[in-house]
């Protein structure tokens, strides 16, 4: 080992679970301003697992996912929400006001205020990713916040590798944060589906 990487390894090896996760979220902070992506898989109980891949950018999001083997998307750009599904496009009125804010990043506001409101153990470390088991304290009054979540985080970037826990006897999982999201991939594109009815339910002044 050259003494660069011994010195790397040590000041790793010095930061205690909280510090990391500080650096996590200030990092993810940081790179949301850019857009970001995630995957949030739920397992509920007789509906079995659904998967969906969340973006957002500005006031931009967009939402795919699978159910029963039909394609699912969704885009809210703050003044309409645009749903594609079974080749028809249904055209409502946003109501997030530009807020792009999902479900999925409230998870992720989650994972990365965990160090409040919770007892934070070191279980794991890889040459990639240190792993973290996250114990809900006594003092946390937080009636629908998680007794217990499982973490990863990149070493490389500081970022979350995966978010595990349950909530309200859902098994959720968020995954595979991805940021620099570009226009095109929040952005409805209406060329892509030509053959698609469209249906406006926009209530028109």
């Amino acid at each position: 080992m050259t003494l660069m990487a011994a010195l790397v390894a040590l000041v790793a090896w010095a930061q205690t679970p909280e510090e990391i996760l500080a650096k996590m979220s200030e990092v993810m902070d940081e790179k949301e301003k850019d857009g970001m992506a995630m995957t949030m898989d739920m397992k509920i109980p007789i509906m079995g697992t659904m998967s969906m891949r969340m973006y957002t950018l500005g006031e931009k999001s967009k939402m795919e996912t699978t159910l029963k083997g039909h394609l699912v998307i969704m885009w809210d750009d703050g003044k309409a929400i645009r749903t594609y599904a079974d080749n028809q496009i249904t055209v409502e009125d946003s109501t997030s006001g530009g807020d792009s804010s999902s479900e999925a990043d409230e998870n992720l506001g989650l994972a990365k205020s965990v160090t409040e409101g919770y007892d934070v153990k070191l279980v794991k470390e890889t040459a990639d990713a240190w792993y973290f088991a996250c114990k809900k304290q006594k003092t946390n009054k937080e009636k629908d916040a998680p007794k217990n979540i499982e973490l990863s985080v990149w070493k490389d970037s500081y970022c979350l590798r995966e978010m595990n826990t349950s909530m309200k006897g859902v098994k959720l999982t968020l995954r595979d944060v991805t940021y620099n999201i570009t226009e095109e991939d929040v952005t409805f594109d209406e060329s892509r589906f030509p053959d698609a009815e469209v249906v406006d339910k926009r209530k028109h002044e």
